[in-house]
C-alpha cells in the first residue's frame, strides 16, 4: 500500500491535476485506516494474552496523562481559593515570596579581595556549543539548535553580548521572564496544600547559556582561590566525588592506626539540619571574608 502510495504521487507530481490529487488523498485515508486496525488487532490480541505482571504495562499504556483542573487550593493563611486568578496568586506568594533588598557596602571590602576572573571566547564557545538540544522552550521558541547555528555565523556578537553583561553585572529584563508550570507531586493525600505542588519555570534559552557561563566561572574561580573552597570540599567540584572523599578518610584512619593513635569519624547529614539559608546573614559572611561583589551578587 505504502508503494502504491508514493507511486501516486509520483504521478500527482508530473500531471499536476485535481484528479490525481484526490486519488493521493484517497491512498492517504485509506492507508492510515489499515495502520489503526493493525494497531487495533494487535491491541487486542495483546489483551487476550495478558500475564500475571503484564497488567502493570498495560496501565502504564492506558494512564491518562491529560491535565487536570486545579482542585480548590489553601493560601498561606489556610483560606480556599476558588478562582484562577486567586489559585495564581496563592502559588506566588507561597513559592516565590518578595524578599527585600539587601544593600552592600562596597567600602567594606578591601583591594585584597578575590578577583572575577574575565569572560573568555572559548568559554563562551564551549557552553553554546556543548547545551542540550532537547530542552522544553519558551514563549520566544528560540532554541539551543538555532542559537547554535547563529553563534557560527555572528560569533563576534555573541562573544561580545556576553563578555560585556557579565563583567558589568547587567541582566537583561527580557531573561527575566519565563513560563511557569504547576505539576502535582506524585501519591499526595491532600492536592488543596500548596506543598503538594512544584513549580517549574520555562528560561529563556539565551539567559540559560549566560547562567551556565557564569557557573563555569565560579567553579574556575573557586578552583584558583584556596579562600573559597575548604580543600576537603568534595560536592559540586570537577574531577571530585564520593570516591575521593572515601580515600581521605581510608588515607586518615591508615595514618592515625600507624601512629597507634585512636580515630573518631562524626558522619553529619548537614543538608537535612540547615534546610534553610538565611540570605541576609550569609552576605554579611561573604563581606567578612573580603569576597568579590561580583560573587556575591
Amino acid at each position: 500500500m505504502q508503494k502504491t502510495l508514493s507511486s501516486k504521487k509520483w504521478i500527482w507530481k508530473r500531471c499536476r491535476n485535481d484528479d490525481a490529487w484526490a486519488k493521493i488523498v484517497q491512498m492517504q485515508n485509506s492507508y492510515h485506516d489499515a495502520i489503526k486496525l493493525i494497531k487495533n488487532q494487535f491491541w487486542i490480541n495483546f489483551l487476550n494474552n495478558v500475564e500475571e505482571k503484564e497488567v502493570f504495562q498495560i496501565y502504564k499504556f492506558t494512564k491518562s496523562r491529560l491535565i487536570k483542573k486545579l482542585l480548590l487550593i489553601q493560601n498561606l493563611q489556610k483560606e480556599l481559593k476558588i478562582e484562577f486568578n486567586e489559585k495564581c496568586e496563592a502559588f506566588l506568594k507561597a513559592m516565590y515570596s518578595s524578599s527585600s533588598k539587601i544593600q552592600i557596602n562596597e567600602e567594606l571590602l578591601s583591594n585584597e579581595s578575590i578577583q572575577w576572573s574575565k569572560v573568555i571566547k572559548e568559554k563562551i564557545k564551549h557552553v553554546i556549543n556543548f547545551s542540550a538540544l532537547r530542552k522544553a522552550l519558551e514563549s520566544d521558541d528560540m532554541s539551543f539548535a538555532i542559537i547554535q547555528r547563529a553563534y557560527k555565523t555572528i560569533l563576534k556578537i555573541f562573544n561580545l553580548m556576553y563578555s560585556n553583561l557579565i563583567e558589568n553585572d547587567y541582566h537583561l529584563k527580557i531573561w527575566c521572564e519565563g513560563t511557569r508550570i504547576i505539576l502535582k507531586k506524585s501519591d499526595k493525600l491532600n492536592y488543596s496544600i500548596l506543598k503538594t505542588y512544584r513549580i517549574i519555570t520555562l528560561l529563556n534559552c539565551l539567559d540559560k547559556v549566560a547562567e551556565k557561563i557564569i557557573a563555569v566561572q565560579l567553579s574556575y574561580t573557586a578552583e584558583i582561590n584556596n579562600k573559597l573552597l575548604n580543600f576537603d570540599q568534595m560536592k559540586d567540584r570537577k574531577q571530585r566525588s564520593a570516591i575521593n572523599a572515601v580515600l581521605n578518610l581510608v588515607h586518615d584512619a591508615q595514618m592515625t592506626k600507624s601512629q597507634e593513635n585512636m580515630l573518631i569519624c562524626l558522619l553529619l547529614d548537614v543538608k537535612e539540619v540547615f534546610d534553610h539559608v538565611a540570605l541576609k546573614q550569609l552576605i554579611k559572611i561573604l563581606i567578612k571574608l573580603k569576597i568579590s561583589v561580583n560573587l556575591i551578587n
